[in-house]
């Protein structure tokens, strides 16, 4: 196989698994829609972090935003999956198929980063250092535990 064939392969699966992921994530865990855990979850950095109400309202709406971006990648999984396997089904890989696939959702996350970062920035931007520090620290103790729970 040619290197460019694996690399897009590669790519393909990497978009069918994250795919995966957020459809298994949506099923199982906390039982709770999108919208639901955006809200636990905004409750749990409010009262970690002692947030005041513009502070709260930076973290409403990165939020929202997130939960839209998240909508959006969503919106066409089934159409998404079944070109996936179909593309996989087939003798040889149409790799122009296969790369357009994945320049689509590349385009779609281009278009969506600049919003995400600017409602990132409103938030972290109104954070106190000790509030950073804090969330930081979380940040790090929560990834060290998802490591540290993959690798067990």
């Amino acid at each position: 196989m040619k290197k460019s064939t694996k690399i897009i392969t590669v790519a393909i699966l990497a978009l069918g698994v994250t795919s995966g992921v957020f459809a298994y994530g949506a099923h199982t865990a906390w039982r709770m829609s999108p919208e639901d855990k955006a809200e636990y979850v905004t409750e749990k950095i409010t009262q970690k972090l002692e947030l005041n109400a513009m502070q709260q309202g930076n973290l409403r709406a990165l939020s929202a935003n997130l939960i839209q971006v998240m909508s959006d990648v969503r919106s066409d999984r089934k159409t998404h999956m079944e070109s996936l396997q179909q593309l996989l089904s087939e003798p040889t890989l149409d790799q122009a198929r296969a790369l357009q696939m994945v320049q689509q959702k590349t385009a779609m996350i281009n278009a969506k980063a600049p919003g995400i970062i600017a409602s990132l920035a409103g938030f972290l931007d109104s954070l106190d250092s000790e509030q950073k520090i804090a969330l930081s620290e979380h940040f790090g103790d929560h990834m060290r535990q998802h490591h540290e729970h993959k690798h067990n």
